[in-house]
């Protein structure tokens, strides 16, 4: 239980980050050879240098737009020895100007080193608007 908390812990940390710009909490909470497949970007995101330079560019996508709410729904988390899986939803909505909303689907893939939980992939899907 205690690893549930903690991962959920780093998932949280990682939007809280993403809203105020620190690029640096969300880099030091993946691993060196992490991947990322982001919901807006088409190629895989692999490795310290790629990331970086995404993160640079995904900050500039959210400074173009308004104000941003995410809300994330409580993520299921499965530990397996030293690997963990989370998934979960989170719904974004920005604001004005250019604004955009929706909801994803996402799964991270962590590894334990060193007594610390890495995310070794994160994965984002939109996802599919349910018939009403």
């Amino acid at each position: 239980m205690e690893n549930n908390k903690l991962i959920k812990g780093i998932i949280t940390s990682i939007f809280d980050a993403f809203k105020r710009g620190d690029t640096k909490e969300i880099e030091k909470h993946l691993h060196d050879k992490a991947s990322v497949w982001d919901v807006f970007t088409p190629d895989l995101i692999f490795g310290k240098e790629e990331l970086e330079d995404f993160h640079k560019q995904d900050q500039a996508q959210k400074d173009s737009r308004g104000e941003l709410r995410i809300k994330l729904d409580e993520p299921l988390i499965r530990v397996i020895k030293d690997f963990a899986i989370a998934t979960y939803c989170l719904e974004f909505d920005y604001k004005e100007p250019n604004a955009l909303n929706g909801k994803v689907r996402i799964t991270d893939i962590f590894i334990l080193e060193a007594e610390k939980w890495k995310i070794l992939h994160h994965h984002e899907g939109i996802a599919p608007i349910k018939d009403r």
